[in-house]
């Protein structure tokens, strides 16, 4: 059973698909047929990105993946040629490389995944279910209940042999253990209030230089940023960021004065004469929020959590799509190496989904603990190390290949952060400005 028709929950049934004779998806959502935003994605109208890892680890999971996003209107971007890269220091070198994005709507990559996923026979999505509660004892859990919307609100109860909890921000996770008598989950919050606008236009003319623009905020000093990147249907979406009173405005004739006060005004300059198709849209849900299941003891044998409902990262550096992924993945292995009957399977596989998220967390945590009015623990001392380093790594990469073919290897996830320690990286940093 699991709970949510997101892109965590998609990527998980379809793992589960190959071990289980029946897996059922519960969304409170109505599905739409084409590629729309669903009411239950609140952030599905914002800019998205799947990394390179996450890429790779959704064509593991369904081959042709991307090839199907990019006959649906996807665009196949180069990350290190294709996308020019802005920061305080500079533009970042551009060369090519085998870094790939795809230019796609939130909903588009979503309904590739769900059409793919949906047509495996095992699996099976009841939509518009409601789920309010888990039952069973602290140790196992027994049925899913819930109440059908389809019928007026009608009262289900579902038993399951495998419970995931894949409902995302908005995950009733901790009301659900309370109420089976599991001790609470520890959390740890990062917010730095950040806020981000959206509008989708269409140009009259394609940028000649690029594909897609990145303005990188770096806090306290420059909190604005930006990103203008092409999706489907001959359009082009507009994500501009900040904190604090940097704060991007919902008004309409403010959305291009902000982004002509970014570092750069080429994105404003891409924009001047576009044709806007839709109102701006903003979100101030920005929270950084991990919850510490693998240092809890006494939950139920058969509960995963994945995606947001274990482990939300600030949707400013899209991170989110790639690590439900690279967890989907994970979970395969687990499945592969120990039956989920055993006892210890959801502790284990907790634990190796914490492992995963350490990386994405200290580069999202790093950055927001750099804004002045953020909630959270004091940065650590190897956070304050890494953000100084890492400006010293992107001034290297406005003139060093190396540098900024490092550092784009760790934003997309497919390198460690360790590998700006290598010599040629370091080398390059030395004489940064």
């Amino acid at each position: 059973m699991v709970i949510g028709a997101g892109i965590a929950g998609l990527l998980t049934a379809r793992v589960l698909a190959d071990h289980f004779a029946q897996v059922i998806i519960l969304d409170r959502d109505h599905t739409p047929t084409a590629a729309l935003r669903r009411s239950g994605v609140p952030q599905g109208s914002h800019v998205h990105a799947l990394f390179a890892r996450g890429l790779r680890a959704v064509e593991t999971l369904l081959p042709g993946f991307g090839d199907e996003l990019c006959r649906r209107g996807g665009h196949r971007i180069d990350v290190c040629n294709d996308l020019a890269v802005a920061t305080p220091y500079g533009w970042g070198a551009r060369f090519p490389s085998d870094l790939h994005v795809i230019g796609a709507s939130r909903p588009l990559i979503e309904a590739v995944i769900r059409d793919r996923v949906l047509a495996l026979p095992r699996v099976h999505l009841k939509e518009r279910h409601q789920v309010d509660a888990l039952t069973g004892t602290p140790g196992h859990v027994d049925a899913v209940a819930g109440r059908d919307l389809n019928q007026g609100g009608r009262a289900f109860a579902i038993q399951a042999g495998l419970v995931v909890d894949a409902a995302g921000r908005g995950s009733r996770l901790p009301h659900w253990l309370t109420d089976l008598g599991c001790p609470p989950v520890a959390e740890t919050v990062v917010d730095a209030h950040l806020r981000y606008a959206t509008r989708l236009y269409r140009l009259p003319v394609p940028p000649r230089d690029w594909r897609a623009c990145y303005i990188m905020p770096l806090g306290p000093t420059h909190p604005r940023g930006a990103v203008l990147a092409p999706i489907e249907g001959n359009r082009w979406v507009v994500t501009l960021s900040g904190a604090g009173p940097d704060q991007p405005s919902t008004a309409e004739d403010a959305f291009l004065p902000f982004a002509r006060s970014l570092t750069t005004s080429c994105i404003a300059d891409a924009l001047e004469h576009a044709e806007p198709l839709t109102p701006v849209m903003c979100s101030n849900a920005t929270a950084n929020r991990r919850r510490h299941l693998e240092r809890t003891s006494g939950l139920p044998d058969n509960l995963l959590v994945v995606g947001d409902a274990a482990c939300t990262f600030n949707p400013i550096y899209a991170q989110g799509m790639t690590v439900a992924a690279v967890g989907a993945l994970a979970l395969s292995r687990c499945l592969a190496t120990r039956p989920h009957q055993s006892r210890s399977f959801a502790a284990r596989y907790h634990r190796r989904l914490s492992s995963l998220h350490d990386i994405p967390w200290l580069l999202a945590t790093t950055a927001d603990l750099s804004f002045t009015d953020t909630d959270g623990p004091p940065p650590a001392l190897h956070q304050r190390v890494l953000r100084r380093y890492l400006g010293r790594v992107l001034a290297a990469g406005t003139r060093n290949r190396h540098a900024q073919a490092a550092f784009l290897g760790v934003l997309n996830m497919v390198h460690h952060p360790a590998t700006l320690l290598a010599p040629h990286v370091l080398l390059s940093t030395a004489f940064a400005r």
